[in-house]
């Protein structure tokens, strides 16, 4: 803790607080019993604002059905207000790994809150018997309703940025398959020689995969506004006032400007983490698809002459300190990188979420701290593999054909010119004799050359539509 936050004991034991320090003795407890990660509850700026829309909700909701008074309410609504704006979160300092269940990060907040309002009432931090932390700022509300309500708004608030770059990711590889529309290409499967195809239609099919995944996750997301506030500890309210629960509800959707409703279920709502388990799922699966095709193209820009070479990505670093003019594809193998650190978060969260124990899941600080994490790396990733990569990507036409015209595969194209018989044959002679299978049709006076490309062209057919792939469902 720095001078300016130093707390000192008075004659009765009690923690007094500098006039600047906004935490209170709850908070110093949990920074002394959890120092775990290094990364602390302000470091997650969404789930501070989160926390702040959440109180002032319930202040305003108590106001509303008459247990605030209308200065007290206004005070922790204001403070609330500067939280949201992005003051004050430098006192959010409990670690995000914190071992109390999410006990410490509401004190926390309360704390910060509570000390912030007496200062706009024109008191001094610590002066509860005007306005407490838990008998006004937490009135109405225990850790068990308020961080699951928290955390589902801010994984929710992350969420829309990652939205966005999938868009954008989509969207590239998208006019990546109008530029390679006419790239004749050898299709694989198994890494073995299969048919002709184009290096639009490959891309095509990223960018469809993309929005599709996109659209998975939009969906999923939207779940997270289904929130448990107004449960209280335990799913049956107690502890909040008459009609509490309908106008935090309400307050909240207006301060958050999102469609929040109530869980169904309050019992379910507070019992159960399943929602945030789905999001990291589909998360991991966003990170396994864009992985999967990084590593499509580390293969086909394998080389560049011992390998497929049949694209150039961009040439961002030196690849090696030993070996002069070697390029290696960083940003792919980067995004390779986020799929295992997503997927192996995507296991702590569901561990997380099966861990629960009858009427509380308390293990929301380590899913919050895997979500966070893989949401920042997929969205900074994904920009990023966007700019230094896709938009770049080149496509070695000749190398590409080549490879093509070399390969037998390509006699399924010519079947409807020559048979399957004839067909047959030639690439029986083609393996046999270790020539090209078009240079003996064209010999035997089966093919013309000037014909060659034409027909595969032809068997090819269109690129699938990759036209507006990004508009795949809702934001929320």
């Amino acid at each position: 803790m720095s001078a300016s936050n130093r707390t000192e004991k008075d004659a009765f034991g009690e923690v007094t607080l500098e006039a600047q320090c906004l935490y209170g003795i709850h908070t110093v407890r949990g920074m002394e019993n959890f120092p775990l990660s290094g990364r602390l509850l302000r470091d997650e700026r969404a789930l501070v604002r989160a926390l702040a829309q959440v109180k002032k909700a319930a202040a305003l909701a108590n106001r509303e059905i008459g247990l605030l008074p209308t200065d007290i309410a206004g005070a922790i609504g204001s403070a609330c207000d500067e939280i949201i704006a992005g003051r004050h979160h430098e006192f959010f300092v409990i670690d995000l790994m914190e071992g109390s269940g999410g006990t410490s990060i509401n004190m926390n907040a309360n704390e910060v809150v509570a000390n912030r309002a007496l200062q706009l009432l024109g008191v001094a931090p610590g002066s509860y018997w005007q306005l407490h932390p838990n008998d006004h700022v937490n009135l109405g509300q225990s850790t068990n309703d308020v961080v699951p309500t928290a955390l589902k708004l801010a994984v929710h608030e992350e969420t829309q940025p990652l939205l966005a770059a999938l868009d954008g990711l989509a969207a590239a590889f998208a006019a990546k398959a109008e530029d390679f529309r006419d790239v004749l290409r050898l299709g694989r499967t198994c890494l073995q020689d299969a048919q002709p195809m184009t290096l639009g239609q490959a891309f095509g099919g990223y960018a469809a995969a993309t929005a599709r995944a996109r659209a998975a996750l939009a969906t999923t997301a939207g779940g997270l506004l289904t929130v448990p506030l107004g449960g209280t500890a335990i799913g049956t309210g107690l502890g909040a006032g008459p009609g509490y629960r309908a106008a935090a509800l309400g307050h909240l959707a207006t301060v958050t400007g999102r469609p929040v409703t109530g869980a169904g279920d309050l019992f379910d709502g507070l019992q159960n983490a399943d929602q945030f388990a789905r999001v990291s799922a589909e998360l991991r699966t966003v990170a396994g698809l864009i992985g999967k095709i990084a590593s499509d193209l580390i293969l086909l820009s394998s080389g560049p002459a011992g390998g497929l070479g049949e694209i150039r990505l961009p040439v961002v670093q030196a690849g090696s300190s030993i070996m002069p003019g070697k390029v290696n594809p960083v940003m792919p193998m980067a995004m390779q990188q986020i799929a295992f650190a997503v997927s192996g978060s995507d296991l702590a969260v569901s561990m997380a979420a099966l861990g629960g124990q009858l009427e509380i899941n308390h293990f929301e600080p380590i899913m919050a701290s895997r979500l966070f994490d893989s949401l920042r790396l997929l969205t900074n990733g994904t920009r990023l593999f966007i700019e230094r990569c896709v938009e770049g990507i080149r496509a070695d036409h000749e190398r590409s054909l080549d490879n093509l015209l070399r390969s037998s595969a390509l006699a399924t194209a010519f079947v409807p010119e020559l048979g399957y018989e004839a067909t047959a044959t030639l690439v029986r002679r083609s393996l046999m004799e270790r020539r090209v299978f078009t240079e003996l049709a064209v010999e035997d006076g089966l093919l013309a050359e000037a014909d060659i490309v034409p027909s595969l062209r032809r068997s090819v057919g269109e690129p699938a539509c990759v036209d507006k792939v990004h508009d795949q469902g809702p934001t929320e």
